[in-house]
């Protein structure tokens, strides 16, 4: 069986939406929210929607004092049961079937750690709707920036790929996260690489990362997470982006880059990261928001222009 476990933080208003999903899962049977320092009433609701759930048991462990999301996976796995551990966002729905899929796949590669696709819905989207518009992607891109070590979410590809880090919402062994565990130096600003440190560890010391079209997490409008980090300004991203890639290219990036036969020395990686990061900060949503016009424009219009 596998165990669930949930960092979370001032997000009671989203884990009324997406808890429920969490205790629906084919093969989940625990639970294990671990609440870091928030103030809200997180407790409450997690009790509320625990109750219509009594075949599933759930633990809502407490620490006083924000540890961050790192240190928080670290103590949900300490209280877990099962041999397998799936981790969730506190902001995102499971598709039905999620943690099985995740785990029929774990089993058939052998591999160390396994995720749906992420898909990020609109304003006015169903979960499953986005996962309709989403397909098998939105982009006509590389789905891994080798260099820059970056994953890409949306880009299209089909069936399952292996990659050396996919997104946070992963399948592993809880073996393999007693022994090498969440680094907690991510805990200050936006946390980058939190999630990804993990299972770069695992890549570097031979395990394989997949990722799977058969399934999906879909993660709330911005709009209804409200407390987003992607509210802070983007130098205020681009400083801990690159401030937390530097760290985690200290750690491992000359086994990362043996392991994927890259022959770049770690400085133009940094610089490479570095110009990535002003291009998602600045230039992409400025090409994002001009395809959203132009697709808005009357056909008519666009056709004279």
């Amino acid at each position: 069986m596998i165990s669930l476990v949930v960092p979370t933080h001032n997000r009671a208003h989203t884990l009324r939406r997406v808890a429920p999903s969490y205790f629906t899962q084919d093969g989940v049977d625990e639970v294990v929210f671990v609440d870091d320092g928030g103030q809200d009433d997180t407790a409450d609701v997690i009790a509320r929607i625990a109750s219509m759930h009594p075949e599933v048991r759930w633990q809502l462990l407490r620490n006083e004092q924000r540890q961050g999301a790192a240190q928080a996976r670290n103590i949900g796995v300490q209280a877990c049961r099962n041999e397998y551990v799936l981790f969730c966002d506190d902001d995102e729905y499971l598709e039905p079937g999620y943690a099985r899929i995740c785990l029929a796949k774990l089993t058939q590669y052998g591999a160390g750690a396994v995720s749906g696709r992420r898909v990020y819905m609109n304003d006015d989207e169903t979960p499953e709707q986005a996962v309709r518009r989403f397909g098998e992607g939105l982009r006509s891109s590389a789905p891994f920036r080798r260099l820059a070590c970056e994953y890409v979410n949306g880009a299209r590809f089909t069936g399952d790929l292996q990659l050396p880090i996919t997104n946070a919402v992963i399948l592993t062994r809880r073996a393999l996260l007693i022994m090498h565990p969440f680094d907690p130096s991510y805990i200050q600003g936006n946390g980058y690489r939190e999630e990804s440190d993990f299972q770069m560890n695992l890549y570097v010391h031979g395990h394989d990362i997949w990722v799977t079209n058969d399934t999906h997490s879909i993660h709330l409008p911005a709009s209804v997470v409200r407390n987003t980090g992607a509210r802070n300004s983007p130098w205020f991203r681009i400083y801990w982006q690159n401030r937390y890639t530097r760290h985690f290219f200290g750690k491992y990036y000359a086994a990362y880059a043996r392991r994927l036969g890259l022959s770049s020395p770690r400085s133009v990686a940094l610089a490479a990261f570095f110009v990535f990061s002003l291009y998602k900060e600045f230039l992409h949503p400025t090409l994002r928001r001009l395809a959203l016009s132009l697709r808005a424009r009357p056909p008519e219009i666009a056709a004279v222009r």
